[in-house]
């Protein structure tokens, strides 16, 4: 079917039309069927009772002409009767059944059989008889037969009339239902049309009222509606966009603040390097020259220029651990890929029981700063929730450069989140990964399951504007 033709089977205007025109059709089908038969019973009972009342009179007539043998007055008599226009023909016949008098279109050899009832004839004539008694003696009986044209005549004429007024009132109901309808349907069109606007968004859209019936209270209370709605959705966009500013600056904030807490880091790391380490290494030279200039004998300076190197040499140790978790100098020396490497090497002498397995493709040696410490925090922050959540027993660690994006992905075969993982209550660790990955306008997402451990995937894009982006960035920063 065409879809143009669905288009209209489906319309209110056009089921509206259908509907009224079947049921009028319906309704005057019926009505006219009705009225056919009650006129065909009408003329049929009209006929039998005519026609049983003149052969009553013309055999109660006759028997007294029969009875003086006066067949001359009788015809006479019969020849006015026969000229009823639905009189087709009138026997009289003796004891003998032999015709004494036979008037109209029927032999009087033939005998046509009785009919009871003008409904029940199949040759175009009603037929009766009559005896013919005179004091209850026989005296012959009376035939005549009735032509039923006229009668179908006028039965054919009321019933064409009937048919072409009812066809005349259909075309009528058509006519003022299609106008009713069409000015029903117009003004619910204008008023589906209005409401897929307000649909689309367009909520200055007005339907006119015309007239205060049904239509005209509905399109008024549309109207209340869709202004009440723009009002409130008008409420909703500027609370919805100082959320957003809210959020965009709580986002900003956060972003600064890891930014800033990485500068401290690096600051504090050079500081603890370059102050704190000379101080070592001189407490360490001054520990080994009063030891070596002691006297041998005097066993207490030596003792205590031992233990002053042990506790020198054992602060130094803590002094470089807390530098390489501050920042890891071979990050800003070797590149990222060699502190990955360090850290995974190291994570895995402190973890035994669990497997880390690392791949590293493409060229990621031209990657910002920004890039490379949220790469290594994110890796070292999710080596460290394995550590204390995921009872895993295989890690990998995955980061490729396509020259189009950074792709890492971090996966266990752990235990996976306790908490359900569609509730939008993430961990501070995961906060701090996404943000750090959205301050790249990178992606973040995570799986979880009992079955398949925890998924971290992320794909930051990479242009040539990137590293210029990133120091406009530090720089901004460090201005602020």
């Amino acid at each position: 079917m065409m879809p143009e033709f669905t288009s209209l089977f489906h319309s209110l205007r056009f089921r509206l039309i259908a509907s009224v025109v079947t049921i009028e059709i319906i309704m005057l089908s019926l009505l006219v069927w009705n009225n056919i038969s009650i006129i065909h019973t009408t003329h049929t009972d009209r006929l039998r009772d005519t026609a049983t009342s003149m052969i009553q009179q013309i055999a109660n007539t006759s028997g007294n002409h029969m009875v003086a043998v006066d067949y001359a007055t009788l015809k006479d008599y019969l020849s006015n009767i026969i000229s009823y226009k639905e009189l087709s023909y009138l026997v009289i016949a003796d004891r003998d059944d032999n015709s004494v008098i036979a008037l109209g279109t029927v032999s009087p050899e033939v005998r046509p059989e009785i009919d009871s009832h003008p409904a029940q004839v199949n040759d175009g004539v009603f037929d009766i008889a009559q005896d013919i008694k005179v004091a209850g003696q026989p005296m012959g009986r009376v035939l005549m037969g009735f032509s039923l044209s006229l009668m179908d005549d006028a039965i054919s004429k009321s019933r064409n009339r009937g048919i072409t007024i009812a066809l005349i009132e259909i075309i009528l109901t058509i006519i003022v239902t299609i106008f009713i309808g069409l000015g029903l349907t117009r003004r619910l069109g204008i008023l589906s049309k209005a409401a897929a606007e307000v649909e689309a968004g367009n909520y200055s859209v007005s339907v006119p009222t015309e007239t205060n019936d049904e239509v005209g209270k509905t399109a008024a209370a549309f109207n209340n509606m869709v202004a009440e709605i723009s009002k409130r959705t008008q409420q909703l966009l500027q609370e919805e966009k100082k959320t957003h500013q809210l959020l965009k600056e709580n986002r900003l904030l956060i972003q600064k603040s890891l930014e800033v807490q990485e500068e401290e880091r690096k600051n504090l790391a050079r500081e603890l390097h370059d102050e704190l380490g000379q101080c070592i290494t001189a407490i360490q030279a001054d520990a080994k020259s009063i030891r070596d200039l002691s006297p041998q004998c005097d066993q207490r300076i030596i003792t205590s220029a031992d233990a002053i190197l042990n506790v020198s040499s054992h602060i130094y140790d803590v002094v470089h651990s807390m530098m390489h978790l501050l920042r890891p100098s071979v990050l800003d020396n070797l590149g990222l890929v060699e502190a990955l490497k360090e850290e995974i090497h190291d994570w895995n002498k402190r973890n035994p029981k669990t497997s880390c397995i690392h791949t590293f493709i493409g060229d990621l040696s031209t990657l910002g700063e920004r890039t490379n410490i949220s790469i290594y925090r994110i890796v070292q922050e999710c080596l460290t929730n394995i550590t204390k959540h995921a009872s895993a027993a295989h890690v990998n660690i995955k980061l490729d450069n396509d020259s189009e994006k950074l792709h890492l992905t971090i996966n266990d075969d752990g235990v996976g989140m306790v908490k359900d993982p569609t509730s939008q209550h993430l961990g501070l660790g995961l906060i701090g990964m996404r943000e750090r990955i959205q301050a790249l306008n990178g992606v973040f997402f995570y799986e979880t399951s009992s079955e398949c451990g925890f998924r971290i995937s992320i794909h930051i894009p990479l242009d040539t504007d990137t590293k210029t982006r990133e120091s406009k960035t530090l720089a901004s920063s460090h201005g602020q």
